[in-house]
């Protein structure tokens, strides 16, 4: 009996043995089982799945120039340097709140030793450079009319100036393996640069601008056309485009320095140009040169429901063209254009949401016997005077005269003005 029960008491034993055995293998083998499931879900599925829309933003403003009282203003004779960065004081923020901003440079960091200089050949302080990338420019366009102001060396010495402050340039560049156009990538958004300017009559063999040849070994090195060679010169902008395309840029952008100066309407060469760049894909073309505004309109393509956005010209940014040398307040305005931006993954889309911007105006006075340039906000100058140093009439009613100036000029273009409240948010303006 006594050895029966012993075998009964193994027997159990092992039965328990067994069993908790058995359990915990099944509790073993449901990790792996749960990793081979989630390994067996595809990466790009699970990215789709959770990516959400995003959207950026890109600013652009025209020409920026410093003509001879500029040049005074703006010296600082107790260090014997110049500083700009209080031009831009006023606009800081609205360049800053941007993924992108780009600006037209419409003069040369051809060097001191050069001697500093005005119209018609342009040559500024390196300080200026400072200044842009102190208001929160990313890129800048140097191909227009003044290009070659100051020769070979000048051209490329304004590339590595500009580089040297950690910004980007599209319209020139110092050697010819070096792609005519850039993509940035923000957000996962890629956008593709590039900028033109127009040329003057071609003089002999050499092509012009301002009057001025082009030396044959830097051709190839800016971007440009000819009004008299145009159709050839628009086929190496359908290549451009082409090159941008295959480099995964999902909106492309143009600047371009273009049409007649002082002139508010756009004349029929930047409309075929336009309409020849929308039919090649291009999203945005922002214009530069007239000195004065242009209208903004949206192109439709004939062949799908996308549309191309076209500022024919943003104006003058920064300069010393004014009412009292000109007998033209138009030169004296300009405009902040502020592009929203949205991709769309699950489409696969990537659209331009809105478009709206922001009346901008040279303010110059002499608070010490010294002039100073501001670029100033115009709806904001205009709700708080005492913050701008606005203290008499005139200057009021000019400000005023240079916002109803805009927004009649704007107003068949269904884009709304805006501006920032205290609270750092837009109002957008009727």
């Amino acid at each position: 009996m006594v050895q029966i029960r012993k075998s009964c008491y193994v027997l159990l034993l092992l039965a328990i043995i067994v069993f908790l055995a058995s359990c915990a293998k099944i509790s073993i083998s449901t990790t792996p089982i749960a990793e081979e499931t989630e390994k067996a879900i595809p990466e790009e599925i699970k990215e789709e799945a959770f990516h959400p829309p995003v959207k950026i933003s890109l600013v652009a403003v025209g020409d920026i120039m410093v003509h001879g009282p500029q040049l005074r203003a703006q010296y600082n004779p107790e260090i014997g340097e110049h500083d700009f960065t209080n031009n831009f004081q006023f606009i800081k923020l609205y360049i800053q709140e941007a993924d992108l901003a780009i600006a037209n440079l419409e003069t040369t960091f051809g060097g001191k030793e050069k001697g500093y200089s005005s119209f018609p050949m342009f040559n500024s302080p390196d300080a200026l450079a400072d200044a842009l990338k102190e208001t929160g420019f990313h890129v800048i366009s140097t191909a227009n009319n003044h290009t070659i102001d100051t020769g070979k060396k000048g051209m490329i010495r304004t590339i590595e100036v500009i580089k040297d402050r950690g910004l980007e340039v599209i319209g020139t560049r110092k050697e010819e393996n070096i792609k005519n156009y850039i993509i940035k990538d923000i957000k996962d958004i890629k956008l593709g640069l590039t900028a033109y300017t127009y040329e003057t009559s071609i003089y002999g063999q050499y092509r012009t601008l301002n009057g001025i040849k082009i030396p044959k070994e830097i051709e190839g090195l800016i971007n440009s056309f000819s009004y008299e060679t145009l159709e050839e010169d628009l086929l190496r902008m359908k290549a451009t485009v082409d090159m941008m395309k295959n480099a995964g840029a999902e909106i492309i952008i143009f600047y371009l320095h273009w049409g007649e100066e002082y002139q508010r309407r756009p004349n029929r060469y930047q409309r075929t140009i336009a309409e020849k760049l929308k039919g090649y894909g291009v999203d945005i073309l922002f214009g530069s040169h007239p000195h004065v505004l242009q209208p903004i309109e949206f192109l439709e393509s004939e062949e799908d429901s996308s549309k191309t956005l076209v500022v024919y010209s943003m104006g003058n940014f920064l300069s010393n063209q004014r009412y009292e040398i000109l007998e033209n307040r138009y030169t004296e305005d300009g405009i902040i254009i502020n592009v929203k931006i949205k991709k769309d993954f699950e489409k696969k889309e990537v659209t331009i949401e809105e478009v709206s911007y922001v009346p901008t105006w040279v303010y110059r006075y002499y608070p010490k016997g010294k002039a100073v340039y501001e670029i100033i906000p115009v709806m904001d100058a205009l709700e708080n005077h005492i913050e701008y140093s606005i203290n008499n009439n005139e200057t009021i009613w000019r400000i005023d005269h240079s916002k109803n100036n805009t927004l009649q000029l704007m107003e068949s273009s269904n884009v709304s003005a805006y501006q920032r409240s205290t609270l750092s948010k837009r109002n957008k303006i009727p």
